[in-house]
């Protein structure tokens, strides 16, 4: 219950800053200005995969760097995921992920900076107990805010993101 409330936070917390800050604002303004501009399938599409493809290998190098420095321990995570029941999970992927890219990208990135929205976004996966993980959301974290203000759209960034946390559960599910 607490996950939904944090959860409510994450959605409810840019709508009532930037209502409060632009009140005369009309609503759909407000969705443009958190990355809800128009794009193209195509664009999307291929900003998706671009974005997959650069989170799955800068994800991979950091997995084998601490591998490499004998530091890993990201079993912590894999071991708490694949305890969820599939509702979980689902609502993990779908609503989460998100929620996710629309405060600490849309929302966060232009007010304070991708670094400082990526550090709180690494803290807010500390839960896990692996500091690994929270290294990897930090850096993660910086690409995803990057390509947001590339693209000034949290579209590819939602696809992306959803894709690569599920091909890491499948990837715990074929291989732990």
């Amino acid at each position: 219950m607490i996950e939904f409330g944090i959860d409510l936070l994450l959605f409810l917390i840019p709508i009532y800053f930037l209502i409060l800050l632009n009140p005369k604002e009309n609503i759909k303004n407000i969705f443009l200005s958190l990355g809800f501009k128009k794009i193209s399938f195509k664009d999307i599409f291929k900003h998706t995969i671009i974005l997959f493809f650069l989170l799955f290998l800068l994800s991979y190098t950091l997995s084998f760097i601490s591998v490499f420095f004998k530091i890993s321990d990201l079993n912590l995570v894999g071991q708490e995921i694949l305890k969820l029941p599939i509702s979980v999970l689902i609502y993990m992927f779908v609503i989460r992920v998100f929620l996710e890219e629309w405060f600490f990208r849309s929302f966060l990135v232009p007010k304070i900076g991708a670094i400082f929205s990526s550090i709180i976004f690494a803290i807010a996966h500390i839960g896990y107990g692996s500091i690994i993980q929270v290294l990897g959301a930090f850096f993660l974290g910086v690409l995803l805010s990057v390509y947001y203000k590339k693209t000034g759209s949290i579209i590819p960034n939602y696809f992306a993101h959803f894709l690569y946390n599920l091909s890491i559960y499948l990837i715990l599910v074929v291989f732990i």
